[in-house]
């Protein structure tokens, strides 16, 4: 009981050390002049350099990555909504996100090098974001999943029927030994 104890205020702690760094990030859709009306709140970060995308295959993290994109259609479905079908530049957008936060210990939608979800997932040419979560330190897709539907922010993205298409990246490692990205877009 003291260990567990111990274990959940240290993750309060890495969490609540993070000051203004938010789980959830939702975007409204693009106005008919390609303006978004709403920006994250982050601060950024140094610039530095991001690691390289990986290839998706049958790597356990390839394997953690489907896992997640089933629980989220599977929960989409229960509520009215339909399935998010993987596009490849959301999924590379979160991969490198969460490859680089694994990479160089933090936890933020913010990239080191300045830019915000949105502008990672136009970086991989994708230009109608509507949405991101992440996590860090649950070692399982279903723990990372739980943790989202638990939060009323990761559980509006997850559930939004707006979104369309997502993109899915999990690094294993790290400061905090595992970190998760999901992506969302509304076409």
């Amino acid at each position: 009981m003291v260990a567990a104890t111990g274990v959940l205020a240290g993750s309060l702690a890495v969490f609540h050390s993070q000051d203004d760094a938010k789980a959830d990030e939702a975007f409204p859709p693009a106005s008919p002049h390609g303006s978004a009306t709403a920006t994250p709140g982050e601060r950024p970060s140094a610039p530095a350099a991001t690691p390289a995308a990986t290839q998706r295959g049958t790597s356990k993290v390839d394997r953690y990555e489907a896992e997640i994109n089933r629980l989220v259609n599977n929960a989409r479905k229960q509520h009215g909504c339909a399935p998010l079908h993987r596009d490849p530049r959301l999924d590379k957008a979160a991969r490198l996100h969460s490859q680089d936060m694994a990479a160089h210990g933090f936890y933020a939608h913010t990239n080191r090098d300045g830019k915000d979800p949105k502008a990672r997932m136009e970086a991989q040419g994708y230009d109608d974001a509507s949405a991101e979560n992440i996590d860090a330190w649950p070692r399982t897709p279903q723990g990372a999943f739980d943790a989202w539907m638990h939060s009323p922010g990761h559980r509006a993205n997850i559930l939004s029927c707006h979104s369309k298409a997502t993109g899915i990246g999990v690094a294993l490692g790290g400061k905090l030994r595992a970190y998760w990205t999901q992506d969302f877009g509304y076409k």
